[in-house]
C-alpha cells in the first residue's frame, strides 16, 4: 500500500504520519526533500540579499572599492546558501539519527517527522523575515522567542542568545516529535520521552548560542580587508 505525504495534513496530526508510515510505503518523498532544500536556499538567500545578518558589510562601503564590496556581497550570499544546506541537513538527517539512537526507531522512519520539523523551522524564519521586511529593519533576536524579553533586563549576551533559540516553535517541535514517537512505539515512558525531547531543544539552544560567540564577522572582515591589505 502507498500513501502521499502531505505537510499541512501531518503537521497537525503527526501521530497519523507514524501510523501510516508503519503500514504503508510513502509516495514521492524524495521530491519533497528536494523541495525543502530549494525552499530553504531561497529563504536564506533572500534574507542575506535584503541585509539580515550582513551588518558587518556596511562599513566596507566606505573602506573599500565598489568592486570589493560587490565581491563581498556575492561571497555573503554564497555563504548563506551553504549555511542553508548545512542547516537543513542537520535538522533533517543528523537530528533523525540522534532520535533514532534514543528511541530505537529506524532513522529512515524518523526522517519524515524531521521533514515536518524542518519545514516548520523554515516557515518560522520566513515569517520573521517578512515582519522585518515590512518594518524595514531587523534585530538579532526573534519576536517569537524569549530573547527580546531577556534583553530588557539582562546584559549577558549569551543568555539572550540562548533564550532567543527557545521559541513557541520549539514547543511545537517538541509536540510534533512527542506525538509521532508515542504513536510509533509504546516502549518509552512518556515522561522520559518528553524530558529527552525538551533536553535536546535546550542542548541545541546552548550550542547555537555558543557558536554565536565565534567571531565570524571579524574573520570575514579580516579576509576581505585586513588580510588583503597585509
Amino acid at each position: 500500500m502507498f500513501f502521499n505525504f502531505s505537510f499541512w495534513r501531518y503537521v497537525t496530526n503527526p501521530s497519523q504520519l507514524a501510523i501510516n508510515h508503519q503500514n504503508s510505503a510513502m509516495r514521492g518523498f524524495n521530491r519533497r526533500i528536494v523541495f525543502l532544500f530549494l525552499s530553504g536556499i531561497v529563504i536564506f538567500a533572500l534574507r542575506d540579499i535584503w541585509g539580515m545578518t550582513t551588518e558587518s558589510l556596511s562599513p566596507m562601503l566606505a573602506l573599500t572599492t565598489d568592486g570589493d564590496y560587490t565581491i563581498a556581497r556575492f561571497v555573503s550570499v554564497i555563504g548563506a546558501i551553504l549555511w542553508a544546506v548545512v542547516y537543513i541537513a542537520f535538522h533533517l538527517f543528523f537530528v533523525s539519527y540522534i532520535l533514532g539512537l534514543l528511541t530505537s526507531i529506524p532513522v529512515r522512519r524518523i526522517v519524515p517527522l524531521q521533514l515536518l520539523v524542518t519545514g516548520v523551522l523554515l516557515i518560522e524564519k520566513m515569517l520573521v523575515f517578512l515582519v522585518f521586511l515590512v518594518k524595514g529593519e531587523s534585530t538579532n533576536v526573534s519576536f517569537l522567542s524569549f530573547g527580546p524579553l531577556t534583553a530588557t533586563f539582562s546584559d549577558i549576551w549569551f543568555l539572550v542568545m540562548f533564550l532567543n533559540q527557545l521559541t513557541i516553535i520549539s514547543a511545537l517541535i517538541v509536540s510534533l516529535q512527542f506525538s509521532f514517537i508515542r504513536a510509533y512505539t509504546k516502549t518509552m515512558n512518556w515522561k522520559s520521552l518528553l524530558a529527552v525531547l525538551i533536553g535536546l531543544q535546550i542542548l541545541f539552544a546552548l550550542l547555537t548560542a555558543a557558536i554565536g560567540y565565534i567571531p565570524f564577522e571579524r574573520l570575514f572582515n579580516y579576509v576581505m580587508q585586513g588580510g588583503a591589505a597585509s
